[in-house]
């Protein structure tokens, strides 16, 4: 043959494949609803149609003989039934994994755990990692939440415990005063205002988590000394410590300056201070050192102990869990200022934190020593 036979014999199959080809996106888009078997299948008969059909019109435009033709076609139509075959069998698993994942995706659905498997491509075997890992990350957040909705509920629970018990007092003494039955009404009087700093402290602790959990706690840095800031808070709280027969001092590493917002910054410190009062027995001593601490960034830190009971080690690290107490005892604080619902070293843990530190509580042996670490500069 010459060269313009073989550009006619190669243009002729051309046109046959694109007509089976046509039909065979046809029947796909009428049978687009209908199991992967089907398409596969389509896919291959189409194949083979291609190529029977190129042969059979090269066949009648006489440039191959008819013996060489009865030949082509029969290996043609051999080969595309054996393809036909080996298409279903592929085609059956491609659809078992389909339908497999499938069901996973069901599962996944409905919050149950999803297994990893082996499927038949890498394409599935992709998709069926994708669900296993979002099945891993769907448990683990409904996981989280269920405890966030706990802590929430022990809260809830905590605070109206301490929120009621005040009300009740309140409201026995001033019955007792305004039935004129009180025998020494400067004695209730008092008890009425501890009551009412108690409950104050409880609403102003909840104001602040609020604006914690709403992100709209600002912090306004500014440099300032800690050394002085430290001794203020001291100053501040040493008549409550001295009431009950505690002593504050301060060891102080002059010149330690951090940024940080000055009235935050306070109330954070005043918190871990407070708690370490409370905790204190009585004819001990309440350390709050200024120092800084060296590493990668140099780091200045201010470190409050106290000589209390400390913490169990297994509890350390649900100091600054909202709600959280070392002990479950529905007791009054002994400080009257606490606010008793262990909200104090949460809020301290947020300030800090906003200031791009970090809380850290030892065993100090005895005692307990909770370090407020910030970074010298902002």
């Amino acid at each position: 043959m010459t060269a313009g036979d073989y550009g006619q014999v190669i243009a002729t199959s051309a046109v046959v494949a694109l007509a089976v080809g046509a039909i065979a996106l046809v029947l796909l888009r009428l049978t687009r609803r209908a199991p992967l078997f089907v398409h596969v299948v389509v896919i291959v008969a189409a194949a083979v149609a291609a190529v029977g059909g190129g042969i059979a019109v090269t066949a009648s435009a006489m440039y191959i003989s008819d013996d060489d033709t009865r030949v082509a076609l029969a290996v043609t139509a051999t080969s595309g039934v054996v393809s036909l075959i080996m298409a279903a069998v592929l085609a059956m698993g491609l659809a078992r994994d389909a339908r497999g994942l499938g069901r996973d995706a069901r599962m996944l659905g409905a919050g149950e755990q999803v297994t990893p498997r082996q499927r038949s491509t890498a394409e599935l075997h992709a998709v069926q990692n994708e669900l296993v890992d979002s099945s891993e990350r769907l448990l683990a957040a409904r996981d989280a939440s269920e405890r966030a909705e706990q802590a929430r509920r022990d809260l809830v629970e905590r605070i109206a415990h301490d929120l009621l018990a005040p009300l009740a007092s309140i409201r026995a003494i001033a019955e007792t005063l305004e039935d004129g039955m009180s025998a020494e009404p400067e004695r209730h009087a008092r008890q009425l205002g501890s009551h009412v700093t108690r409950l104050t402290a409880l609403i102003g602790d909840l104001f602040a988590l609020s604006r914690i959990d709403a992100g709209s706690l600002t912090i306004t840095p500014e440099r300032v000394s800690l050394s002085d800031l430290a001794s203020d808070v001291v100053a501040d709280y040493a008549p409550l410590a001295a009431h009950h027969e505690v002593t504050l001092r301060v060891v102080d590493g002059p010149g330690v300056t951090a940024d940080v917002d000055p009235r935050e910054f306070s109330r954070a410190l005043t918190n871990v201070l407070i708690n370490a009062i409370e905790h204190s027995p009585a004819g001990a001593s309440v350390t709050v050192g200024v120092d800084t601490v060296g590493g990668d960034e140099e780091r200045a830190r201010v470190t409050v102990r106290d000589h209390g009971p400390g913490v169990d080690a297994d509890d350390l690290p649900k100091l600054g869990v909202a709600g959280w107490r070392a002990t479950s005892a529905r007791s009054t604080p002994r400080v009257g200022i606490a606010g008793g619902a262990g909200l104090g070293l949460a809020i301290t843990h947020a300030i800090v934190t906003a200031h791009g530190g970090e809380v850290v509580a030892t065993n100090a042996e005895p005692g307990l020593a909770v370090s407020l670490l910030l970074p010298v500069r902002a």
